[in-house]
């Protein structure tokens, strides 16, 4: 039997922000911070919820707050560019 850790639900949650725009990420987080409250007791399935759950928050933090630089960095005349990667190295 395969246990699921927090750590996996945040990978899963880097993942799916690879291929989603920040409009979607934040609504995927909504709907399963939500669906989160089904999982009354601890267990390996709640753990990764949260995991799940945090990780596409923070991600979906992170990527409003550099569309917000970016815009501000715009109206100012100054063009810049962002590259996030999910991965660590």
């Amino acid at each position: 039997m395969v246990v699921l850790t927090y750590d996996d639900g945040y990978y899963v949650a880097k993942m799916i922000a690879k291929g989603v725009d920040v409009a979607k990420l934040r609504r995927v987080h909504d709907v399963l911070k939500k669906t989160l409250d089904c999982f009354a007791e601890e267990s390996d399935e709640k753990d990764f919820m949260l995991g799940l759950v945090e990780g596409l928050g923070e991600i979906a933090k992170l990527r409003e707050e550099l569309t917000r630089l970016i815009n501000v960095a715009k109206s100012l005349g100054i063009t810049i560019e962002v590259n996030v990667r999910y991965d660590e190295e």
